[in-house]
């Protein structure tokens, strides 16, 4: 569904037949992947014409934002300043300032698994694994591992699964080479000053395959932070069986015109 609601009916056929148009295709180019895509534009036409779009509620399904897999996404985006004329001149669609979006976000177990694919993930844990070797005997070894990875990654030594359990999120890392010993890890979430991500109550489990009661208390990791970005902010997150699902707001920022060599 794609609509321009609008209080005049002059200009409103060409607001309906160019802005949708361009406002999907630029929302494509910001997503690696995107199905069920639905939106609606509200406003005046003369706020509208004049470059200032009020609102637009949108959904979406199976949305990837760099790395990130999202199940489900309902939002709502707000003063938001673009190009009009350009755009009816069929220039692309920019953003000419900063704007909030508002809503909530859902991402699956499988989702979650996808998305420690991501760079933005991929550090966090490699940052993660570096405390947990100086912190747990058991996993000592993974020093001289991490060690020799240049590039902040343990993708090249680990397979990284994820389960969602009632409060909790396991993480376990299986070993690609013989000689790195496996880690599990099960752990309750929190959110700090809004867009950070913390690890409360976090346990080592002694046996891989269980999440009780083999487990070791691990309280140099509590507090743990994967940091979102400042222009993230988190107010609520949900564990429950099999979903993770978080609300709360992100400031878009505009990007910089490519120019002509």
């Amino acid at each position: 569904m794609e609509k321009a609601s609008s209080t005049q009916p002059r200009g409103s056929r060409m607001i309906s037949r160019v802005l949708p148009p361009a406002i999907r295709f630029w929302l494509t180019t910001q997503l690696d992947h995107v199905e069920n895509l639905q939106f609606e534009v509200q406003g005046r036409d003369r706020e509208i014409l004049s470059g200032h779009i009020p609102e637009i509620a949108l959904s979406a399904q199976k949305a990837i934002y760099q790395g990130i897999h999202l199940s489900q996404a309902t939002v709502t985006a707000s003063g938001i300043r673009v190009n009009l004329g350009q755009v009816i001149r069929r220039k692309p669609l920019r953003l000419l300032a900063p704007f909030p979006i508002h809503g909530a976000v859902e991402l699956t177990e499988a989702d979650f698994n996808d998305s420690l694919q991501s760079p933005l993930l991929g550090e966090g844990l490699y940052d993660f694994l570096q405390l947990l070797a100086r912190s747990q005997p058991e996993a000592a070894p993974l020093q001289a591992v991490l060690d020799s990875l240049p590039d902040r990654t343990v993708h090249t030594h680990y397979q990284a699964e994820a389960a969602i359990q009632a409060d909790q999120v396991i993480l376990r890392l299986q070993p690609k080479v013989p000689t790195v010993a496996a880690i599990a890890i099960s752990t309750q979430l929190s959110i700090r000053d809004g867009h950070r991500l913390c690890l409360d109550n976090p346990h080592w489990l002694a046996d891989e395959t269980s999440t009780a009661p083999t487990s070791i208390p691990l309280s140099d990791l509590h507090g743990f932070e994967i940091d979102l970005g400042d222009e993230v902010t988190l107010i609520d997150c949900q564990v429950a069986d099999q979903k993770l699902k978080l609300s709360g707001t992100v400031r878009v920022l505009p990007t910089e015109p490519e120019t002509a060599d």
